[in-house]
């Protein structure tokens, strides 16, 4: 190869070794993730959305959704601030004594720090001590850290069935 291509072919080089180098012009890298610290806030953030929605309070928890946040219980999807809002105040016209409670099973974390997927379990019974029938399940919350602040971006939940009573297990 002549010399004026090598020099060329190395000039290439180092001008790409350059662009592709982290910049000294002020920005500094992002801090390390600390897994552990991340996990407790979405586990903390998940115990305040609880007791907002057991107070009513709908401003509180429609802030912990991103402005597009989407929610999916009992074949209802509801996209956005505005629509969970009003079917959290639906939902509290219609059934004002109810109860609920949920815990988080698990949260898996994304190596970046940005992103949680909570997992747990639910029960909920529309007339508290009445006697509408209550029901329990399993959800999936899915969380994005956006301008360093946790939100929900996806929140699904499901019914579990009832379990078959035990006499009729055993008789099979």
């Amino acid at each position: 190869m002549p010399a004026s291509k090598r020099i060329a072919a190395l000039a290439f080089a180092a001008a790409a070794a350059t662009a592709c180098a982290p910049s000294g012009g002020g920005e500094e890298a992002p801090p390390p993730v600390d897994p552990a610290a991340e996990e407790q806030a979405v586990r903390d953030l998940s115990v305040q959305w609880m007791e907002a929605y057991r107070a009513q309070d709908a401003a509180t928890i429609v802030n912990l959704f991103a402005p597009d946040g989407t929610t999916f219980f009992d074949g209802e999807l509801h996209e956005g601030r505005e629509a969970i809002q009003a079917n959290m105040e639906s939902e509290w016209s219609e059934y004002p004594d109810f109860t609920i409670a949920w815990s988080t099973s698990s949260v898996e974390m994304a190596g970046s720090g940005d992103l949680a997927v909570e997992r747990g379990a639910w029960e909920y019974d529309p007339d508290g001590a009445g006697e509408a029938e209550g029901a329990n399940g399993q959800y999936v919350t899915i969380w994005k850290k956006i301008d360093g602040q946790w939100q929900v971006i996806m929140d699904v939940g499901g019914v579990l069935s009832p379990e078959e009573p035990a006499e009729e297990a055993a008789e099979e």
